[in-house]
């Protein structure tokens, strides 16, 4: 018969029974397999490890990043560093040259205006040295030119014509110069050198004298000093005579009677070696040189 189960005895249902060993404890729980209460605190000593190792590697990334750039440019900043010294080197080369060189030009304009000077003051002495020079001389213009003449009986003629007294002995020297103006057609002037300015003087002064008394002269239709009346035929020429001027005051003398003319001034004229002009017969006199 068989065993009913429900009479089966205790020991026969252990039979079939495993028993769990008995867990011995240590000293490092592993709390996987404890049931531990989770708390907020817990939680956030969690978050807060986490963090922290977070920021570690991220401060740590960063740096090393930071200072690998830092390098990087480090090394391009060097040799650009070292090209502006170089530059400022230079610069400071070209400002201390520059300076020597403004210095430098101040003192050649300085010694230049002085040499300006110094020459204007040679010049001036000169031009009255050659004027000086020439003191006992007169120029007679536009008188006809020929190849056998003879310049000292031509100045006796003209002493005659204008009443004036004149020995051959009073004449130095007789000459034509070179025109100034190659292309002028009008002939060489002569150069008179007489013995004194006193001679050379009263030969100018008859000369005026002569001129002026002539030009009123409708009488006899007797005109001013020409080539005519000296003896020399052909066409009749106006002769002119001058006192002989320096290369600069004849200059100066042309530019006067220039500028006369259009500032309607009457009179322009030479007087020992000095040029005058005047407006009117009732202005002053200016004296240009």
């Amino acid at each position: 018969m068989p065993n009913d189960p429900a009479t089966q005895t205790p020991s026969g249902h252990q039979d079939n029974i495993t028993r769990r060993k008995k867990t011995t404890t240590t000293d490092d729980p592993d709390y996987s397999q404890i049931d531990v209460p989770v708390t907020s605190r817990i939680v956030t000593n969690i978050v807060q490890r986490e963090i922290k190792e977070l920021m570690k590697h991220l401060n740590e990334t960063l740096a090393n990043y930071v200072n690998k750039e830092l390098k990087t440019i480090k090394d391009e900043i060097v040799p650009v560093k070292e090209s502006m010294t170089f530059i400022n080197n230079q610069y400071d080369e070209m400002r201390a040259g520059l300076a020597e060189r403004n210095s430098q030009i101040h003192d050649i304009k300085k010694e230049n205006e002085e040499l300006k000077n110094a020459v204007k003051d040679l010049t001036t002495k000169v031009n009255l040295m050659e004027q000086h020079s020439r003191s006992c001389n007169v120029e007679i213009k536009c008188v006809p030119e020929f190849k056998s003449e003879n310049l000292v009986s031509m100045v006796m003629n003209i002493s005659k014509v204008i009443s004036f007294e004149l020995s051959e002995s009073n004449i130095h020297n007789t000459t034509r110069i070179a025109k100034q103006n190659p292309t002028s057609t009008r002939t060489k002037s002569i150069i008179v050198q007489f013995s004194s300015p006193k001679i050379r003087k009263g030969f100018l002064a008859a000369t005026i004298k002569f001129n002026k008394s002539k030009s009123n002269d409708n009488i006899n239709n007797i005109k001013k000093l020409n080539s005519s009346l000296i003896g020399i035929a052909g066409k009749k020429e106006s002769i002119y005579i001058t006192e002989h001027l320096s290369p600069g005051n004849k200059a100066i003398h042309a530019a006067a009677r220039k500028r006369g003319k259009e500032l309607n001034y009457k009179y322009v004229w030479i007087r020992n070696g000095r040029i005058f002009m005047r407006k009117s017969d009732d202005s002053q006199y200016t004296l240009i040189v």
